[in-house]
């Protein structure tokens, strides 16, 4: 089962693609109060880098963390 997982709860938005267990790839971003503009570039670009696109993916998973993307 391949895995898209958001993060953005904190300063740094993150990321990652994972099979089952395995991480494939993790991108990083400090963008603090600007994860509006940062998530999408880094999904585009995890999918680029890992050559899979969103078809491919079987689960999406984020975090529900103190909402700093959405409070600012």
């Amino acid at each position: 089962m391949k895995i898209l997982a958001i993060e953005t709860s904190c300063d740094i938005a993150s990321v990652s693609i994972l099979e089952d267990n395995n991480l494939i790839l993790e991108l990083k971003e400090t963008a603090a109060k600007t994860h509006s503009e940062a998530l999408m570039p880094l999904i585009d670009r995890v999918l680029k880098e890992t050559s899979l696109s969103l078809d491919n993916i079987d689960l999406f998973a984020v975090d529900n963390g103190p909402r700093l993307f959405y409070r600012y």
